[in-house]
């Protein structure tokens, strides 16, 4: 007995000291990298927004203003610093470098081996690098274009989803691995530093998405006009709430993860407005429409569409565990729950974003155009199954990919 509780605490002793790690270097050089990456993360979605602003209140005068300095060397930093891994890592593979083996990297090309997310946040960022000059090209033919969904806007776009969702890969292994090793890390609210990375960068997609529902573009069918922004608002919803809980096995993360959000978009609704307004006085600009920008508090609180489907998916969980359910169980039924969480979206977000209790108005925004009531039904009924369809499968997408999170070390 005296025995076994010697070597239990020599084990316990060793794990504690992380300096004895034999993947230390590759653990410090994947972890700084990821950190900078982070911090070009954050640099890039400021500047989209700000990008957004932009052409609305000011135009395009060059390709070089303000917002596009922040986004294009936030590309180009995040791609460098992928590049320096997949390098760097492909050379310590062949060296057979602690921690650098076919479990923590995956082969591109039949030569480079790599971690997956430094792979996947690499290949956003060349695309988004891809589309600048022909976004300039686009705008060069055919003027000012202040609508988000131009084809090369789309380009750079999906290209930042892409980078974001590598980001997503690299501090979520991280995180697996840290678990898995038996050393010690420091925790804040149960969850490590990593995992309050990957909450982070989850919050930070779904904050993305909203440069989209601000667009408001519009599916025509005939005499039908249906805004399509509740689409990407249900999947992003459905995959963002539902995979945090699934990735940290920890009820109370969904709604952590929006107050992440609301944070996030609080501070650029002070900070957009007000650099906006700077740099038009610095460079001498006028402003294209009649209005100033200033602190908008409906964008603010656009993070409030996802508090009650939030407080759902933590109930569901925190249910789950008191029953000894796994969290981490069958898929079969997950789209149930992108259902139940999508049907107070769509009552939330069209009475924030459009003042109005009346859903089918919102369904065939008009002004102007006296809708019969008929149409209005036929519209609610064609368009609510399809947004219903839409947070189930997010949930579904939030379901695997965080069980995928969850356990790979890659």
């Amino acid at each position: 007995m005296a025995r076994s509780e010697t070597s239990s605490a020599g084990l316990t002793t060793m794990r504690t000291d992380a300096s004895a790690r034999p993947d230390r270097g590759e653990r410090r050089l994947r972890r700084i990298s990821a950190w900078l990456m982070f911090i070009f993360l954050l640099q890039g979605q400021l500047g989209a927004i700000w990008d957004r602003e932009w052409h609305y209140y000011v135009g395009r005068d060059q390709f070089w203003t303000p917002p596009h300095t922040l986004i294009y060397s936030c590309v180009t930093g995040a791609g460098l610093i992928a590049l320096t891994v997949i390098l760097t890592d492909t050379i310590r593979y062949y060296r057979h470098a602690p921690g650098v083996d076919d479990t923590s990297t995956v082969r591109i090309f039949y030569i480079f081996h790599a971690p997956l997310g430094f792979i996947i946040a690499g290949f956003g960022a060349l695309q988004a690098l891809v589309a600048a000059p022909l976004d300039n090209y686009w705008h060069t033919l055919y003027g000012i274009d202040i609508a988000l969904w131009a084809p090369f806007h789309m380009m750079g776009v999906t290209g930042a989803m892409i980078g974001a969702l590598g980001m997503v890969y690299i501090f979520a292994s991280e995180a697996t691995i840290e678990r898995v090793s038996g050393y010690l890390y420091r925790r804040f609210l149960g969850l490590g530093v990593l995992e309050w990375g990957v909450l982070f960068l989850i919050a930070g997609i779904i904050n993305f998405t909203f440069i989209g529902f601000l667009q408001f573009p519009v599916a025509t069918f005939g005499p039908f006009h249906i805004p399509t922004y509740t689409i990407p608002m249900a999947l992003a919803g459905g995959l963002g709430l539902v995979s945090v809980v699934r990735f940290t096995q920890r009820p109370g993360t969904a709604l952590l993860m929006v107050c992440l959000l609301a944070f996030h978009t609080f501070l650029e609704g002070i900070f957009v407005p007000w650099a906006i307004r700077t740099a038009v006085v610095q460079q001498g600009l006028f402003y294209r429409v009649p209005e100033v920008p200033y602190f908008n508090v409906v964008d603010a609180l656009l993070p409030v569409i996802f508090i009650i489907p939030a407080l759902i998916v933590d109930s569901v969980a925190l249910w789950r565990l008191r029953r000894g359910l796994d969290l981490a169980g069958s898929l079969r039924h997950s789209w149930i729950i992108g259902i139940i969480i999508t049907i107070p979206e769509l009552i939330v977000a069209p009475c924030l974003l459009l003042t109005t209790f009346n859903l089918p108005q919102v369904l065939l925004e008009q002004p102007g155009i006296d809708i019969p009531p008929d149409i209005k039904v036929q519209a609610a009924l064609i368009a609510i199954p399809v947004f219903l369809i839409a947070g189930g499968i997010g949930t579904l997408l939030g379901a695997n990919f965080g069980d995928v999170w969850r356990w790979n070390k890659s």
